[in-house]
């Protein structure tokens, strides 16, 4: 009580234990994140166990090509591949399918979609079920990160990937020529990466022929700009 500078120490204290507060609440934050992220790791590798893309520590000769595809759906990629969802499509085909792996729709449409008949309307019905399947098995270990296939661009990638024109294509979609750009280069991507990740060489000449079909005027163009 005799310090001359008692009212200064007095505040820098005050400040020191707001401090102090504010510190021990912004580690706790950061410990509860880093909880969530390790749980979560720890689901994922539930998941990847579960589907035999790892055993432990250890990654599966299928858990390698899993690794080589980057996108939202790259589960239900590398069970296609697995399981030879896309062995009997041509390469437009093959185009029209992955078209669902890439293409989200902006606003819900109740609409169901034109597809093309044949093959890949049966090939669309297997990737459903087994995006089903993989749902399942994601809620079990409680993470959920597969979104479903749309369908909204199948129809018109079909039609591209066969030579059909733009002008033609688009005159029967509600889809902007630069949103149909963006949606194909990311397709022609997808392709790429089936090519990539494909242990069957015959998919994966199908799945280069199907991009190089992709690849073509407008979109082709744009790659370069």
């Amino acid at each position: 009580h005799g310090c001359s500078d008692r009212e200064d120490h007095a505040r820098w204290a005050e400040r020191y234990f707001r401090l102090q507060k504010e510190t021990d609440a912004l580690r706790r934050r950061v410990e509860g994140r880093s909880h969530v992220i390790s749980r979560t790791f720890d689901r994922v590798c539930g998941v990847l166990e579960d589907l035999e893309y790892l055993s432990g520590d250890d990654v599966s000769e299928d858990g390698g090509k899993l690794a080589k595809i980057y996108s939202e759906l790259d589960l239900l990629v590398a069970e296609c591949l697995r399981r030879g969802v896309w062995e009997d499509l041509n390469p437009v085909e093959l185009a029209a399918c992955a078209a669902a792996l890439v293409y989200e729709a902006r606003r819900n449409d109740d609409a169901y979609p034109r597809l093309p008949e044949g093959r890949v309307e049966e090939a669309l019905t297997e990737m459903t079920r087994l995006w089903g399947e993989l749902n399942e098995v994601e809620a079990r270990h409680r993470v959920s990160f597969l979104r479903q296939p749309d369908l909204g661009f199948v129809w018109t990638a079909h039609r591209w990937a066969r030579g059909d024109r733009l002008d033609a294509i688009l005159r029967q979609s509600d889809m902007t020529a630069g949103d149909f750009v963006r949606t194909a280069k990311m397709l022609v991507d997808m392709l790429s990466q089936i090519a990539g990740a494909a242990a069957d060489p015959h998919v994966r000449g199908k799945a280069r022929k199907a991009a190089d079909l992709v690849r073509r005027g407008v979109v082709a163009y744009s790659s370069f700009n």
